[in-house]
């Protein structure tokens, strides 16, 4: 994010941000090991150089200190599932949702069916109905639907699918922490589709890098994790 863009910004919502980024300064401060000094030396010239001005190594520690119980830590049955867990990205996606009626959701499975070798994804709300698929397919697929029936369309959408283990199924909290450290780089999820091992979440594809590095960076950090308890 550019330097012009947080020169407005008081100094807790830089250090607020800059923490956001790194899921093990998270944990630290939320178990509470952190050396907040040594942690606010290390921060002092990201934080100088987004807000523009000279900014002391006690100020930053105070607001390390606020931080604390504002982060949650991964439980270890979650960060086991997440460890084994590899991201993938899928550009060139398109997005369509439909009024759900029984026979535009007796066409979505047609399609299913018809492009199951493609990336073809159907999720069914209680009033709508979504498809996510390759955007190659997005004039074929759409042409089988008329202009009302169509809620919204977009055919520049971007995948990030992460593949799990089979114990995402019977873990809670695995997709709500995927979703968080998305968030937490103020990425917006356009849908998420979870498909027993493989939890897809459809973004802009401005946002991709965004969410490609938060998620591997999790992931590496959930490693570390089991590997510090399995040694």
């Amino acid at each position: 994010m550019g330097t012009k863009v947080y020169q407005n910004r008081s100094i807790a919502q830089v250090v607020r941000y800059l923490i956001d980024l790194d899921v093990s300064l998270q944990d630290s401060i939320q178990r509470g090991y952190a050396n907040l000094s040594a942690m606010a030396r290390l921060l002092r010239p990201k934080v100088e150089g987004l807000v523009g001005n000279k900014v002391s190594v006690d100020t930053i520690v105070t607001t390390l200190k606020r931080l604390k119980g504002t982060y949650s830590t991964i439980p270890f049955n979650v960060a086991y599932v997440l460890a084994k867990s590899t991201v993938n990205v899928r550009t060139d996606v398109a997005r369509l949702s439909l009024k759900k009626r029984p026979e535009l959701l007796k066409a979505s499975r047609s399609i299913v069916s018809k492009y199951q070798k493609g990336f073809v994804q159907v999720l069914e709300g209680l009033s709508t109905i979504t498809l996510v698929y390759d955007s190659s397919l997005h004039e074929r697929i759409a042409s089988r639907f008329l202009s009302r029936d169509i809620i919204y369309e977009d055919a520049n959408m971007a995948a990030i699918i992460v593949k799990s283990p089979k114990e995402i199924s019977s873990t809670p909290g695995c997709i709500a922490t995927i979703l968080l450290q998305i968030s937490r780089r103020n990425v917006n999820v356009d849908e998420i589709i979870s498909c027993y091992t493989d939890t897809i979440i459809v973004i802009k594809p401005s946002d991709v890098g965004k969410a490609f590095e938060s998620l591997t960076e999790l992931i590496t950090f959930c490693r570390d994790v089991v590997s510090k308890v399995s040694s």
